[in-house]
């Protein structure tokens, strides 16, 4: 009888039922190398690490399948056995009917002497009420069976999913199946207790004493009033807790109830100074006699004295109905463990529980940068984002809403040719490209179609109950299904964002979040904001002053990823106290009575200064709206080194976050009221500028990447050839560009010394050459140095040099031109470079009107931190043109990016080298092979080789 009340048992727990310790779990770790999508790669190759079970039983054993999850192997290798065994788990679709039926099971066995001694949250308070005094003695209120069995719970759902937002329904129904064991249970309708009928046995009580520490000291727990009324303010509150006491009964004394029986518990939400978690705890509302009606409700009249008391504050920060005043405190017993267990909530832990409500707080919680961080506007790339990446966020924030997991759906989609793309977009011209706005940098990569397919992602959030809340479908592809969803995800949190005020030290609302067509919401208000911030002051706007800063040029561009040490304080003018002026004061009576209290605060007190938030180092990229906009807008005005300082009157929406990062609240919302300064002191430590692929990107549709691409096309078709050999091929992407093409291209090699970029250069000319009808017969990878002569890849049709000798220093940039030409001696070379003159463009590193008095600090940067040199055109040619003359080869030169007519030249310079008809040295067949073969594929066999 006891097991009667219990869910369906997993296939693992019959296992147990059955075997007990005779069935041995055994789960080792399997680490599969053709999950790394490359068969034959020479590389080695760490694939996810997965499980697997061996199961053994008394007269056979199973092994299951390779999972990700620990738990999923031993699940499958218990199902296995139990279709040995003949036998089938139980369906899980239960009935109402059903439903109830565990329900009055689970009471029982909750009741049962077994479970008395459980290790279960629930068998620590039957063991603690055993302890209380009087008719208490022994009686468990309703509200901790409701809280802590999660199994009643979920058969709750099954009657009633409303009791998802109203845990005082799962009290209700508790009681309801706790009627039908009167033989058993009593229970206490006006008391909301159940006990046992006949008392545990006393030996299994002395027993289980022996066990419970009596050593819990009455001691004072910090705790958070919430008061009912809005206008009335939350307040740090005591709770006296001991071992002598159930902690509920201390908790109801506090909000006038006769015992803990009354007091109702929340889910466990937030958390405390320390990490342990929260709950609200409140009086447990008047129910309606008749329990088969609490989902539709009762009359008029109840309704609405039951929203009358409604504590708005203590439901929106947990997601359920709370009525009356609520106590926000972090105690109670956890599992394995007869002692209690508590922890202080302060003021501060309620409103960073406030604040990590929204998109916005999460973020800026996760980054410890409460006032100083923002959650960014727009998602550029993974290497510039700081903090949990926007996917992880939506997550978060749907477990705290109580949403479900966020559904992701994403799609490739043929782009348009890129030869197409190319001639829709004439040569840009040095003048069109000076007008290209920052805001072309916040836009990176977005529309811009790959080389024959790009990546959307659709994001939908529905509520437990499956009921649709949002549908966001970006209209915008991007090059990788990872940047699609990262940014359909960023869209649905700015969406969500616009119902929680997003407040901030600014107090501007952003109003370019999303298009109307790329949001889909069957309701318009999903969440509504509680007036979380009164605290007895008006909600009277104030004018926000604008830093005081000399205004100056900005030195920073969009895209760059700055390091700052900063630090905010609150100050108050004592001559503002001293006035008894205050502008938020309602009624000419308050204006007097804090006129005297400001007046003797002023007179025996200086300039008070309090720190509120520092921090010795973070980062942020410039221009995506990741930092507070005055912190950024000093920021990018500054060089490395500078310190600024300024100050600023917070606006009314800035409260609350300020609340949330000062440590001493109670002082810090007291000066609130005395219209203070928020000071900024700000350290540039480090600028990293914008990595040259965004640069280029946001400068150039399509980006010059895709144009050399393209440029490489036309003489590989103009050419006929037949084999091609990429120098520092890196991670593939030319050779992975070119299969997007028909060509003559029958043999494609790629030569680098980066094991890491040759494995992922192996992964994807895998997956398309395995995929896509082309011309390609055979492709080989080989790891070694461009430096080295290998007899191998002698007088092949094309070799390309692309964006390599940069990364060279300058001596070994020179030796591989003598290298190439001299010894593999391609028919044709081409060679491309960055032409370091457009660099003043890419980075508007000097205004025009400086021209012609350039600073060092204002000269142009590598595009690239990796890059060792960067050539101007006339150094560009004349190594190009010695390479050609004394290696019998023609030269020509071109580029790609801006105008070769106009100043300062193309963005990416390119040199053509064109073989001389002459007579070619024969190479004698593996005379020199330095490379190691890393991947190799034939069409011919369609099978892979080391």
């Amino acid at each position: 009888m006891a097991s009667s009340g219990k869910h369906t048992p997993t296939p693992k727990a019959i296992i147990h039922q059955k075997f007990g310790p005779k069935a041995r779990f055994t789960v080792e770790e399997v680490h599969d190398s053709s999950h790394s999508g490359c068969p034959g790669l020479a590389i080695p190759q760490k694939g996810p690490c997965l499980y697997r079970c061996h199961l053994q039983l008394p007269d056979f054993s199973v092994v299951s399948n390779v999972f990700k999850k620990k738990k999923d192997s031993e699940q499958s290798a218990a199902e296995l056995a139990l279709e040995k065994l003949g036998i089938r788990p139980q369906n899980d679709d239960l009935t109402v009917d059903e439903a109830w039926d565990d329900i009055v099971g689970r009471i029982k066995y909750l009741f049962s002497d077994e479970f008395l001694s459980a290790e279960h949250p629930l068998g620590a308070h039957l063991r603690a009420v055993l302890r209380r005094d009087g008719d208490c003695c022994g009686s468990v209120p309703v509200s901790v069976i409701a809280t802590f069995d999660a199994k009643i719970n979920s058969r709750c759902k099954i009657i009633n999913p409303s009791v998802e937002s109203d845990p005082s329904l799962v009290i209700s129904y508790v009681m309801k199946a706790a009627a039908k064991l009167s033989d058993y249970i009593v229970a206490s309708p006006h008391e909301a207790s159940l006990r046992r009928k006949n008392p545990y046995p006393s030996e299994i009580v002395e027993a289980l004493a022996t066990h419970v520490s009596d050593t819990l000291p009455s001691r004072e727990v910090a705790a958070v009033f919430i008061p009912c009324l809005g206008e009335e303010i939350v307040e740090l509150d005591t709770l006296y807790i001991s071992s002598e006491r159930h902690y509920l009964d201390s908790i109801a004394e506090r909000l006038s109830l006769k015992n803990g029986s009354q007091v109702m518990i929340s889910r466990a939400f937030g958390k405390a100074s320390c990490g342990s978690e929260c709950r609200l705890y409140s009086a447990i509302p008047k129910m309606s006699s008749d329990h088969s009606s609490e989902a539709s409700g009762g009359s008029k009249e109840d309704s609405s004295h039951v929203e009358k008391s409604r504590n708005v504050r203590a439901s929106y920060i947990c997601g359920q109905d709370i009525h009356g005043d609520a106590i926000l405190a972090s105690v109670g017993y956890r599992w394995k463990s007869d002692d209690l267990d508590y922890d202080d909530v302060t003021l501060k832990s309620f409103y960073r529980i406030c604040c990590g409500m929204s998109p916005n707080g999460i973020y800026k919680i996760s980054r410890q940068a409460v006032i100083a961080a923002q959650l960014p506007s727009s998602f550029t790339t993974k290497s510039n984002w700081r903090g949990p990446l926007p996917r992880e966020i939506l997550c978060m924030f749907c477990h705290q809403h109580r949403l479900a997991e966020p559904v992701f759906s994403s799609s490739d989609a043929p782009g348009k040719s890129l030869s197409d793309i190319f001639r829709s977009h004439k040569k840009l011209k040095v003048s069109g490209v000076d007008n290209a706005d920052n805001e072309n940098l916040s836009k990176e990569k977005e529309d811009t179609p790959g080389l024959g397919h790009g990546f959307r992602c659709e994001v939908k959030i529905f509520t437990k109950t499956k009921d649709l809340v949002l549908e966001c479908s970006p209209m915008k592809f991007y090059e990788k299904e990872y940047d699609a969803i990262q940014n359909a995800s960023l869209k649905a949190l700015l969406w969500f964002s616009k119902f929680f005020g997003d407040l901030d030290v600014d107090g501007e609302q952003s109003c370019d979040t999303d298009d109307d067509q790329d949001i889909k919401s069957s309701t318009p208000n999903v969440f509504a904001l509680p007036p979380v911030l009164q605290n007895g002051l008006s909600s009277e706007s104030k004018t926000t002053n604008v830093p005081s800063v000399e205004k100056r040029v900005e030195s920073i561009t969009n895209g760059s990823v700055v390091s700052i040490c900063y630090s905010l304080s609150l100050s108050v003018d004592p001559e503002y106290s001293s006035e008894g002026e205050s502008p938020r004061d309602d009624t000419e009576s308050n204006e007097e009575m804090e006129s005297e209290v400001d007046a003797g605060y002023s007179a025996n007190c200086e300039h008070s200064v309090d720190l509120i938030e520092s921090n010795e180092e973070i980062e942020f990229e410039v221009g995506t709206g990741s930092m507070n906009p005055h912190i950024e807008s000093a920021v990018t005005q500054m060089t490395v080194g500078e310190y600024e300082s300024f100050c600023m009157t917070p606006p009314d929406a800035a409260e609350a976050l300020i609340l949330a990062a000062a440590s001493d609240t109670v002082r810090i919302r007291s000066l609130l009221s005395e219209s203070p300064s928020l000071n900024y002191n700000i350290l540039l430590l480090g600028v990293k500028g914008p990595s040259e692929e965004r640069m280029e990107a946001a400068f150039f549709k399509p980006p010059l990447s895709k144009q050399r691409v393209e440029y490489a096309l036309k003489y590989i078709r103009e050419s006929s050839a037949s084999t091609l050999v990429d120098f520092g091929c890196g991670s593939g992407s030319l050779l992975d560009s070119l299969l997007d093409y028909p060509t003559t291209l029958q043999n494609i090699i790629g030569v680098d010394i980066s094991p890491k970029g040759l494995a992922r250069a192996a992964k994807m000319l895998h997956i398309k050459l395995n995929k896509e009808a082309c011309n390609v017969k055979a492709a080989t990878l080989y790891d070694g140095s461009i430096l080295e002569f290998d007899s191998r890849l002698h007088d092949v049709d094309i070799g390309t040099c692309l964006e390599v000798i940069e990364h060279m220093e300058e001596d070994q940039a020179c030796q591989l031109g003598d290298i190439v030409l001299s010894l593999f001696r391609p028919k044709l070379l081409i060679v491309s470079t960055p032409n370091f003159e457009f660099n003043t463009i890419l980075q508007r590193s000097t205004p025009e009107t400086q021209e012609e008095d350039k600073t060092e600090s204002q000269l142009p940067k590598f595009r690239n931190h990796d890059h060792k040199f960067e050539w101007t055109r006339e150094q560009f040619n004349n190594w190009a043109s010695k390479l050609a003359k004394l290696h019998n080869y023609s030269v020509e030169f071109s580029g790609v990016g801006g105008s070769g007519d106009v100043e300062p030249g193309f963005a990416s310079q390119i040199a053509v080298f064109r073989r001389e008809a002459s007579s070619i040295e024969n190479v004698a067949e593996g005379s020199m092979q330095p490379y190691k073969v890393i991947w190799e594929w034939k069409k011919e066999d369609g099978h892979k080789k080391d």
